[in-house]
């Protein structure tokens, strides 16, 4: 069965879908930006956008888990000097 010529051009790639991208972000993080850099559905100021999000949320994701570490070492600290 052969697709026509509009049918081949409105199908897109699984990569160049913005669905692929979000869930690849999720999951990997700045690991997924060249999918965004590479989709030429995006225009630039889309990509820039996204881009500044997911380095966004990454770096507040690793605060985060930097505070979170430090306060599990203050409370282990203070369960030894308790004990």
């Amino acid at each position: 069965m052969k697709m026509s010529d509009t049918e081949t051009a409105t199908k897109t790639k699984w990569t160049e879908n913005l669905w692929t991208f979000i869930v690849a972000a999720a999951i990997a993080g700045p690991f997924a930006l060249p999918l965004l850099w590479r989709n030429p559905r995006l225009g630039r100021t889309a990509k820039i956008s996204w881009t500044v999000v997911v380095l966004a949320l990454t770096a507040f994701l690793l605060l985060g888990t930097g505070e979170l570490f430090r306060n599990t070492l203050e409370q282990l600290e203070a369960l030894r000097a308790a004990q």
